[in-house]
């Protein structure tokens, strides 16, 4: 195992999440729906109860994904120019330059108002992942090119490709302010190696290295870092040994596959199908209360609408691992996705945040309630004094008719009344 990683014998893949936001009035259906092809979640890893949640065309799905074509990506950088001429990407920092491809990509957006692409990236050397994202740093000094078959190189902005193919959509960068798009973006990594595992320790390393986005055969650890999980597949009993190792943090998820063959196309659509989905029912529940909690702030007068939309999100549009998958391990990841980012405790920080507002909102509602009620009481006693000297008035101007009439109004309104306290 050691020989084929210092041999360079793997390939490596990533899809780079980035969270989005978009305003109900504002967000084009019909343009996505233009440049996009809706998809169904197939994956047996999941139940079906779970993957009806991103069924397309269902009203009660908690939301959509769509495959973007390269094509459609690329529209917007190369301003009209002919799409074939982008041949694939380059980016450059003071480590060196670095090359890499970018495919067929993803946009999910779910109906609490959040959206995430998913650039789907490929390259050779894991050290271009580390130049693209920068880990660590809130600034990315890297330069970006896009290069034609002739070899030429076109420097591209990242942050003017990504506002120019979104805000068309009415999809806008989910943390407002200067930040980068990439700043937020959860990565998902993976790598292909031709040998099986003989231990759960020769994954461990690789992948370990896999998050921290270095070679895989350099030594490293970092004591420091808390929020690491580990996840295997079981043991083969016919290889005895196991196939793939997976390496869970609030930021990253890595996961090391070994196939003999190589086929990393292959092992690509896998981890889109099987994996991609379990990654972003986590991060829709983790922004989706983050975006609760930003639209509660400026929309202090609908209380009533966020209330009722965060009851269905946490009745219908939340998941427990236990519910997840039939698999031991897939639930393993989602719930290790769910703990290291502190999703649940998120969840009841929104419900009680909501609840005192909706509690200060029914307070002053009443109060203003009670002072309209208080108006009319006092116009009523007004009304009623002003009838009261009308009905004298009448009385002692008029004839024996008019009193006989009063009087007995009187005792009929009396034993009507009387009998419906007794009746209660």
């Amino acid at each position: 195992m050691d020989d084929q990683m210092k041999n360079g014998a793997a390939a490596y893949g990533c899809f780079l999440i980035i969270p989005l936001k978009y305003e109900r009035d504002s967000f084009k259906q019909i343009q996505l729906e233009k440049i996009g092809r809706s998809v169904p979640v197939t994956t047996m890893d999941l139940n079906e109860n779970i993957k009806a949640m991103l069924s397309p065309g269902d009203e009660t799905a908690a939301g959509t994904g769509y495959i973007i074509s390269r094509d459609a990506l690329t529209a917007q950088m190369i301003s009209g120019e002919d799409r074939d001429a982008v041949k694939d990407f380059r980016v450059v920092d003071k480590s060196g330059e670095f090359t890499f491809e970018l495919s067929d990509s993803w946009l999910y957006v779910f109906r609490t108002r959040v959206a995430f692409l998913c650039l789907n990236l490929s390259f050779n050397k894991i050290e271009t992942l580390q130049a693209i994202c920068n880990p660590g740093w809130a600034y990315n000094p890297a330069e970006f090119f896009w290069n034609d078959p002739m070899g030429e190189n076109h420097p591209f902005s990242v942050e003017k490709w990504l506002s120019d193919f979104l805000s068309p959509l009415g999809i806008q960068k989910f943390f407002d302010g200067e930040s980068s798009y990439l700043l937020d973006a959860y990565t998902y990594i993976f790598t292909v190696v031709p040998q099986w595992f003989e231990n759960l320790e020769q994954m461990r390393k690789p992948v370990f290295n896999l998050h921290k986005m270095m070679p895989l055969d350099i030594e490293s650890e970092d004591e420091a870092e808390e929020d690491i999980r580990y996840v295997y597949a079981a043991r083969n009993q016919e290889k005895d040994a196991y196939r793939w190792g997976c390496c869970v943090t609030s930021q990253t998820i890595s996961y090391i596959v070994a196939d003999e063959a190589m086929d990393f196309e292959a092992e690509r659509r896998a981890q889109a199908s099987d994996g991609l989905p379990v990654v972003l029912l986590a991060l829709y529940e983790k922004y989706t209360c983050l975006r609760f909690a930003e639209l509660t702030r400026m929309n202090k007068g609908k209380i009533k609408e966020l209330k009722e939309l965060m009851l269905n999100f946490q009745a219908f549009g939340t998941v427990t691992p236990a519910n997840l998958s039939r698999w031991h391990n897939v639930k393993q990841i989602y719930a290790n996705l769910l703990e290291v980012n502190d999703i649940p405790a998120a969840i009841e920080d929104i419900s009680t945040k909501l609840n005192i507002l909706t509690a200060h909102q029914e307070a002053v509602e009443h109060a203003r309630s009670e002072t309209i009620i208080n108006l009319i009481t006092i116009f009523g006693i007004v009304s009623i004094l002003a009838s009261v000297l009308s009905i004298v008035q009448i009385l002692a101007d008029g004839d024996l008719l008019i009193w006989v009439s009063t009087i007995l109004t009187t005792i009929m309104l009396a034993l009507v009344t009387a009998l419906a306290i007794i009746r209660r």
